[in-house]
């Protein structure tokens, strides 16, 4: 929620529709959530039981809750651009490609996650994570043994990032 302002979150409330039967946002005492905290803790305020703990009134806590709401989902969009634009730099300069990327941000998600899958391919995690300063694990995969899961996972530019490859054991370590 870093690129939230006061300022912004304004312009956006005021371009929203508010639901009937609440309280109007701006007689509302409380400044705008800015942080994923705050915001999940004004969302939380729709449960009449987190409404009946906080002691607001039902029309304050509908508000809190709808303009958290908005304020929420506009800093998943910023962090799903935010994690774009980290993933494209990654992807100009990584010395593999992978097979898929994604990018995951639930609404229940600190912030995104910037996800590279390599198929069969250990080497490529490990020269990815050589590249971006990241340890490599490895662990077995399933339960006969047959498959090894590696993964990659750190931050570049304060995104979460994880690279992983499923890949076949050898059949001598299998048995070994």
């Amino acid at each position: 929620m870093q690129n939230l302002t006061q300022t912004r979150i304004a312009a956006a409330l005021a371009a929203a529709q508010q639901p009937e039967g609440e309280r109007p946002w701006r007689l509302l005492l409380t400044k705008a959530p800015t942080t994923h905290h705050e915001s999940r803790m004004r969302i939380a305020l729709e449960r009449p039981s987190t409404r009946e703990l906080s002691g607001i009134d039902e029309a304050t806590a509908r508000a809190e809750a709808s303009r958290a709401r908005i304020i929420h989902e506009m800093a998943r969009r910023d962090g799903y651009m935010v994690a774009l634009s980290v993933c494209e730099q990654m992807m100009s300069t990584t010395p593999a490609l992978p097979a898929g990327a994604e990018i995951r941000l639930s609404p229940w998600s600190d912030g995104p996650l910037i996800c590279w899958r390599f198929h069969k391919d250990a080497a490529a995690v490990a020269a990815v994570a050589d590249r971006f300063g990241m340890p490599v694990t490895e662990r077995p995969h399933g339960d006969d043994g047959t498959t090894t899961y590696v993964l990659a996972v750190g931050a570049v530019d304060g995104i979460q990032f994880e690279a992983y490859a499923l890949v076949d054991t050898i059949p001598e370590q299998v048995a070994a």
